[in-house]
C-alpha cells in the first residue's frame, strides 16, 4: 500500500487547511472496527469534520501498526492478550514504541502546495510531533485533525 492523499472540496490556498494525517489501520480499525483501537472511529470523524467544514486534506499514510506492519501488529497482540499494552508489546518486539515516519506527509503537503507543514492539535500533547514533520512520532496516538497553514 502506498501513502494517500485525498482532497476534499477545494481547500483554501489563502487560509490554514482542515488536515488529518491518518496512519494506516486499513484491516483492523479503518475498516473492520477492531475493539483494540479507535482508529476506524478517528478516521470516519476527521471525513465528517472535514465536510462540515467544506474542505480539508486527508493524508493517509502506509504506517500500519505504528509502523511495524501488519504481521507485527498481530505480533503485538498477542502479547497484549497476555497483558502488554500497545507500547510494551512494541518494545518487546524489537520496535521503538512507534516507528511511524512523518516525513512522506510534510513531502504530500508540499507537493500539493501546502508547504508550511501541518500542527498538532494541542490539547492532544502531541504538537512536537506534525509542527515538526520528518521527525519520529513518539506518542500513543495519532496525529488528530489540525489547521494546516497554507
Amino acid at each position: 500500500m502506498e501513502h494517500l492523499a485525498i482532497i476534499i472540496g477545494e481547500p483554501p490556498a489563502d487560509r490554514p487547511v482542515l488536515t488529518r494525517l491518518h496512519s494506516a489501520c486499513f484491516i483492523t480499525g479503518d475498516f473492520l472496527g477492531s475493539l483494540r483501537c479507535d482508529c476506524g472511529d478517528q478516521l470516519q470523524g476527521a471525513i465528517a469534520e472535514i465536510g462540515r467544514q467544506g474542505s480539508g486534506l486527508l493524508l493517509y499514510l502506509a504506517q500500519e501498526g505504528r509502523g511495524i506492519g501488519l504481521v507485527n501488529k498481530l505480533r503485538a497482540y498477542r502479547l497484549q492478550d497476555r497483558g502488554a499494552d500497545t507500547v510494551e508489546a512494541n518494545l518487546q518486539l524489537g520496535f521503538d514504541a512507534d516507528e511511524r515516519i512523518y516525513l512522506p506527509a510534510a513531502e504530500m503537503l508540499r507537493q500539493l502546495g501546502f508547504p508550511h507543514g501541518a500542527s498538532d492539535d494541542e490539547q492532544s500533547g502531541e504538537g512536537c510531533r506534525t509542527r515538526a514533520l520528518g521527525h519520529r512520532g513518539g506518542g500513543t496516538r495519532s496525529p488528530r485533525l489540525s489547521r494546516q497553514p497554507p
